[in-house]
């Protein structure tokens, strides 16, 4: 018995030793389909395949075993293999020509690789995610080597029902011009170009009130009526104007008439006509006290000198006397000296009887003004100032006050029988369809504000927001909280801004524009990078990104996404979670 017993041991561990050896040979085989079974259920078979010395992926055939890792320590990413032959001697890395395709759902990346002393460098950077399929090619000594193995992370399989059911939803990434803002706070204000105080201009009593608190009005509605003294003071005086300017112009017109007349009658009278021709040509004209003057004076030269012209003959003849000669010649000389005296004056007379009609006919025409200025200055229109002349019973006491504009009644100082002052503010009228948005800026940061710039202002809580220009910017810094008072007109068609209200402000400095750039709300956190989920198909798996500048809404894309690329905006956190729970996780 004691001799057969070492018989027995050699036996027993030369079969170990047989069987050790198939089992080396057949275990690749093994690794692979588990690899391949793997990627049918979307998750990594990386817990079941042999590690090399490096921590990497380990590959046999035949003779050759490959390491394959994904060396990260202190570079980028890069594939490095290490060939040896199955009994473990090295294999120098020059004697093998190796290619691995990596199948990534968006493209396929072929890694060649260059021999070092120890070991083969890939010549590219793996990019996160490393997710992908691989196609490892070999040749060594003339003989053709291939592995295939799933190396899955980040990545999840999500039906279209699901996507519905979870409510995900996508977009494409491209380029956006991305605002560069600056958060401040602000006020809605009432925009004071377009509030009026309505004073009734005049002492009076309220007689009736028809619009009150929060009343929607027009321009020209009637808000109230009065009764004053001092407005049918007014009315009177008005129509008094009226009738005398009225008078004063007929009196200018007839003046005008009988001067254009008379002087008709001089341009008769100088050409030395008979007075009976002239009597004649001036019958139907309105001439006045001139005719009653002139017109004797002139027959009156006419007889002297034709006594005067008969005396000269006789005289001459020496018929008549030298005394009664020049009796003739004083009478005539007399004569002409007053017509002619006569003349001039009946001229310069008429030229200014009418320079004093004509200034009391302007003098009235000013004064009519002035009193028509007086009641369209208490809100009379031109209409209602006309008909004052018409009316038969005209109630000179009432007096209408209406709207200056289209708006809402904020404030209201009167009641029925009041008596009110002429500088009472009895109502306040506000224009709601623009308003104010007062910005506080701090001081220190007003180097980089300039008017014009755009503005968005948000009201979370209303869930509204709207964009306008900074129109004004204060030239003085508030001395207790040292900031300068911006300003924006916003548009309130729809009466959702209310005044009082303090709001979320943007003031957009700057305006981007950048050739990739994601909603912000796309981003998630997994593990130490920040991603977005692409899709492709059915499958979503998490890219990280560099990301660049953002406005709060916009994110720039510096790295990891292309333009056109589908990633899931809304409720990017579900993909999150489903990727999560598939189990597929980084390690290689």
């Amino acid at each position: 018995m004691k001799n057969r017993s070492p018989f027995l041991v050699i036996l027993i561990l030369g079969i170990g030793a047989f069987l050790g050896i198939q089992i080396l040979q057949l275990e690749p085989k093994k690794i692979i389909e588990s690899g391949d079974s793997h990627e049918e259920g979307g998750n990594s078979s990386i817990s079941s395949i042999e590690r090399g010395p490096h921590g990497g992926w380990m590959f046999s055939d035949g003779d050759i075993q490959l390491e394959v890792t994904i060396f990260e320590t202190g570079t980028p990413p890069q594939f490095r293999a290490y060939p040896r032959k199955i009994s473990g001697e090295k294999i120098p890395p020059g004697e093998v020509d190796l290619i691995i395709e990596l199948q990534r759902l968006d493209r396929v990346d072929s890694i060649k690789f260059k021999p070092t002393p120890e070991f083969l460098l890939g010549n590219q950077t793996i990019v996160e995610p490393h997710s992908f399929e691989l196609n490892i090619k070999a040749q060594w000594q003339g003989n053709d080597y291939g592995w295939k193995f799933s190396q899955i992370e980040a990545r999840a399989e999500i039906s279209a029902e699901v996507i519905k059911t979870l409510g995900i939803t996508t977009t494409k990434a491209g380029p956006v011009k991305i605002k560069i803002i600056q958060p401040l706070t602000g006020e809605v204000s009432l925009n004071e170009e377009r509030v009026v105080h309505i004073v009734p201009r005049l002492d009076g009593v309220v007689r009736k009130v028809f619009k009150d608190l929060g009343d929607r009005v027009e321009k020209g509605e009637l808000l109230a009526i009065l009764e004053s003294r001092e407005l049918a003071d007014l009315k009177i005086r008005y129509l008094s104007t009226v009738k005398q300017s009225k008078l004063g112009l007929k009196d200018f017109e007839r003046e005008t008439l009988v001067y254009k007349n008379t002087l008709t009658m001089l341009r008769l009278l100088e050409q030395q006509s008979n007075p009976e021709e002239i009597e004649r040509h001036l019958n139907n004209l309105v001439i006045g006290e001139s005719r009653k003057l002139l017109i004797p004076a002139y027959s009156k030269l006419k007889l002297a000198d034709s006594v005067y012209q008969r005396e000269k003959q006789l005289h001459e003849k020496g018929i008549s006397s030298k005394s009664e000669y020049l009796l003739a010649l004083d009478d005539y000389k007399s004569s002409e000296a007053k017509y002619l005296a006569l003349r001039e004056k009946i001229s310069y007379d008429g030229d200014w009887t009418i320079r004093q009609k004509q200034r009391t006919v302007e003098m009235n025409q000013l004064n009519l003004q002035t009193a028509n200025q007086k009641l369209q200055t208490l809100g009379l229109s031109t209409t209602q100032i006309e008909l004052l002349e018409t009316q038969e019973n005209p109630i000179f006491t009432q007096y209408e006050l209406r709207s200056t504009l289209s708006g809402l009644v904020i404030k209201r100082h009167l009641t029925t029988g009041e008596a009110i002052k002429k500088d009472d503010n009895i109502f306040v009228l506000a224009d709601f369809s623009d308003v104010w948005i007062n910005i506080a800026i701090p001081a220190n940061n007003i180097k980089a504000v300039e008017l014009g710039q755009k503005v968005r202002v948000i009201n979370e809580p209303m869930g509204i927001e709207e964009t306008g220009r900074l129109t004004y910017l204060s030239s003085i810094i508030d001395e207790t909280n040292r900031t300068v008072t911006g300003r924006v007109v916003i548009q309130n068609q729809k009466n959702l801004w209310r005044p009082g209200t303090f709001v979320d402000v943007e003031l957009i400095l700057e305006e981007r524009p950048v050739p990739i750039a994601i909603k912000a709300e796309a981003i998630q956190n997994l593990r130490d990078w920040s991603v977005v989920f692409v899709k492709y198909g059915d499958y979503f798996e998490g890219r990280p990104v560099e990301l660049g500048v953002s406005d709060g809404s916009w994110v720039e894309v510096l790295d990891g996404l292309s333009t056109g690329e589908e990633y899931v905006v809304k409720n990017s956190f579900t993909v999150k979670a489903e990727i999560e729970k598939s189990g597929a996780t980084h390690s290689h």
